[in-house]
């Protein structure tokens, strides 16, 4: 057996190791590695009964499997297995990249076929020592029942996940998956907190064992990505490239915590630095979606710091890229990015008609979820602008939507439909002068989408309900009303334009 810590800058002793395969698989490697072969990926120590030359791809793969990037991390397994075609743990690996535990939206149909083919080569090779078995019967889990839903089968690989980190406490990735799977079936909104605060405490044990484990870091963040965790990470934040300077979602993922608090200077810079590097490491072919996430959250931060200009910049930035890579991830960012802009600055009008066309580039049948995005911003802006027929054309949009997403248990999502509709129904209300209507929905609105909680897909609500309550309760002369909900909305949104101006108003009315 074969095994070394290592970091992923390519040593002599590992390029040698390559070599010794064949030019050949040294040169598949850099190529998965393009834009990152001289920069740190971190540090991984996993035994596999693998040849020695399927080393250093698989931990490569492993690596960026932490840092999320799938892509790139199947890329490296394929190399392993290229290496080693006995290896099963790069058939783990490549399995692991297809369903993106903790992303909303699942795996593509091309991911789930590709998933399953690993498996099914799985099926047929020897499962190697005990620790191996027992991950590889943790991706198997996830693989099984065509017939389950996504949810399901999360919770049969997460299940797995815990029994392994159980079964070997000191195995460092048992306890980082678990850890992952742990936030994955975490329940959203408040009730998330006692299982969020487990999991990052353990990742801050584990980054206090390991400095240079990507998971310590990582999935740190995203436990703590919540409003009353948030300020626990700041360092964590901070320190995430020390370990990972060019890898684009590593990049990216200080921003959680720096939306989460309200500082958005920080949050447009890191963005920055990771969309300039999703296009520094772009082949030319498909443009990963971690670039179209970076600019979703870049816009939020502009539009929050009140630099509508810089905004304008990268939305037209995205519009000229027609290769986005054809995710939910993508879906969520085009829908939301350009839907942010009229909806900040108050611009109903311009909210009611913004194109119900999305980019091309987006099988948009699978994405119900991120179409309703477009729409909402398309319905609340009619409703606002007194376009009281669109309003209800948005609405019957939405319905169809739901039906959509109800048919394919979107739970989450139906809820966020739920508030959506009830949003605009508000507003159409108002118009009517049906102001106990209005405020009754848009309360319930509110409470729905305070229970929902934010997604990791998104910086925040495209247009919060609990802020839209504040906007209506000051509009029919409630200002103390208006004020609690302007506060509620900040406690969990802190330095929101919108509710900081909102406010202002409230109390100077």
């Amino acid at each position: 057996m074969f095994s070394f810590t290592r970091n992923c800058k390519m040593s002599a002793s590992t390029v040698a190791l390559l070599l010794l395969s064949g030019p050949s698989l040294a040169h598949s490697l850099d190529a998965v590695l393009e834009g990152l072969d001289t920069a740190e990926l971190g540090q991984v120590d996993f035994a596999t009964s693998c040849d020695a030359a399927a080393h250093p791809p698989f931990e490569a793969g492993l690596l960026l499997l932490h840092h999320m990037m799938y892509r790139q991390s199947a890329g490296a397994f394929e190399v392993a297995s290229e290496a080693d075609p006995d290896c099963a743990m790069a058939q783990w690996g490549i399995a692991m990249t297809k369903f993106h535990p903790l992303w909303p939206g699942g795996p593509t149909p091309e991911e789930t076929e590709a998933g399953r083919a690993a498996t099914a080569r799985l099926a047929e090779m020897d499962h190697g020592t005990p620790t191996e078995a027992a991950f590889i019967e943790a991706v198997l889990a996830f693989y099984e029942g065509e017939e389950n839903t996504f949810r399901e089968r999360l919770a049969a690989w997460a299940e797995k996940q815990r029994q392994i980190d159980e079964a070997f406490p000191d195995d460092l990735d048992a306890i980082a998956f678990d850890a992952l799977a742990q936030l994955t079936m975490a329940p959203r909104g408040p009730d998330a907190i006692p299982e969020l605060s487990d999991a990052g405490a353990r990742m801050d044990a584990l980054r206090a064992r390991a400095p240079r484990h990507p998971a310590g870091y990582h999935y740190a963040i995203h436990a703590y990505d919540h409003p009353a965790l948030a300020d626990r990470a700041v360092e964590i934040a901070r320190g995430y490239d020390q370990i990972a300077p060019e890898v684009p979602h590593a990049l990216h993922m200080p921003s959680h915590i720096f939306t989460r608090l309200g500082l958005w200077d920080e949050s447009a810079a890191w963005n920055a630095r990771s969309a300039a590097a999703v296009l520094a490491q772009s082949d030319g072919g498909v443009l990963a979606d971690h670039y179209p996430h970076a600019i979703d959250y870049a816009v939020y931060a502009h539009l929050q710091a009140g630099d509508v200009a810089a905004a304008e910049v990268l939305l037209t930035e995205l519009s000229t890229h027609q290769n986005l890579e054809n995710t939910f991830g993508t879906a969520y960012a085009e829908a939301a990015a350009a839907s942010r802009l009229p909806l900040e600055q108050d611009d109903w009008a311009g909210a009611k008609d913004l194109p119900a066309d999305l980019n091309p580039s987006v099988s948009w049948d699978r994405f119900p979820q991120a179409i309703a995005i477009r729409w909402y911003a398309k319905g609340i802006g009619a409703a606002r602008s007194g376009d009281i027929a669109a309003a209800e054309d948005a609405l019957a949009e939405l319905a169809q939507l739901g039906q959509i997403m109800e048919t394919r248990e979107l739970g989450y999502w139906l809820s966020l439909l739920e508030a959506q509709r009830k949003s605009i129904e508000a507003w159409v209300a108002f118009s009517g002068g049906d102001t106990d209507q209005a405020v009754e929905l848009m309360r319930q609105a509110a409470e729905v989408e305070d229970m929902a909680g934010k997604a990791p897909v998104t910086p925040g609500h495209v247009l919060p309900a609990r802020e839209l309550l504040g906007d209506l309760l000051l509009q029919i002369g409630d200002r103390t009303g208006a004020i609690t909900a302007y506060q509620a909305a900040l406690s969990t949104t802190p330095n929101r334009r919108r509710s900081l101006a909102g406010l202002t108003r409230a109390y100077h009315r």
